[in-house]
């Protein structure tokens, strides 16, 4: 996704066939709604239908690089975000929650630490689900150890829990190691805590072990730059 939001001209098209060719490649990780998801998308050339279950609460993290490359330009954030997500899912409730950590990313670039309000805003004004709205509203009153998961979609619990380590961890590795040690979950949490508090904190924050087992840091680090440089009209 990175990549194609750096072409001179993004093409949803050609992004769900990038997507496709990941899945066939390599794929590791996917859960088996979102392979039913791509393999719609390979047979049909359209995502599924809406009464179809979605896909799970991996694509709240995949849209991330949505929100470097559109952080200067909110309505195009939520926006690029939202539709992209449902190329992907039928699942409204996966799209909004990737929103909310979009929304999260953009006020972090924008150097504003009091994120919340903004993403609550965002939600309201799109008609984000009450589910959703009720698990961010009530982030400020829940301290560290008071926390407990609610009853809730998955992807608004995970969102949830994303944005209460954003409002009350102030360090980045231990938020990232308290999340991938969820259970089911900890992967795709972790790396959505990652890239939230990583816009938060900076490079420097990510411990330098981390950072060395990546197989291609540099090229990861270029495309992040450019795309917080970038402009682009989604």
């Amino acid at each position: 996704m990175a990549e194609e939001l750096l072409e001179v001209e993004v093409d949803l098209r050609r992004l769900t066939g990038r997507w496709i060719a990941w899945w066939r490649r390599d794929g590791r990780s996917l859960d088996p709604e979102t392979v039913e998801a791509l393999d719609h998308l390979a047979r049909h050339d359209a995502p599924l239908p809406d009464q179809a279950p979605g896909p799970g609460i991996g694509w709240v993290a995949r849209a991330l690089p949505v929100a470097l490359a559109t952080w200067q330009q909110p309505r195009n954030l939520v926006s690029g975000t939202y539709h992209t997500i449902r190329l992907a899912t039928p699942d409204t409730e996966v799209a909004w929650a990737a929103v909310a950590l979009n929304v999260t990313v953009g006020q972090f670039l924008e150097g504003r630490q009091d994120f919340l309000p903004e993403v609550i805003e965002a939600l309201k004004a799109n008609d984000a689900s009450p589910g959703l709205l009720g698990l961010l509203r009530r982030i400020p009153f829940i301290g560290p150890d008071e926390w407990q998961p609610r009853e809730a979609h998955p992807a608004s619990a995970c969102a949830e829990q994303v944005l209460w380590l954003a409002y009350h961890d102030p360090n980045l590795e231990r938020a990232v190691l308290r999340a991938v040690d969820q259970p089911i979950v900890g992967e795709t949490l972790g790396a959505a805590v990652g890239a939230v508090l990583g816009a938060r904190d900076g490079e420097g924050a990510v411990p330098a072990g981390w950072v060395a087992a990546l197989p291609d840091p540099e090229t990861l680090r270029i495309l992040a730059k450019r795309l917080v440089a970038a402009r682009t009209p989604l």
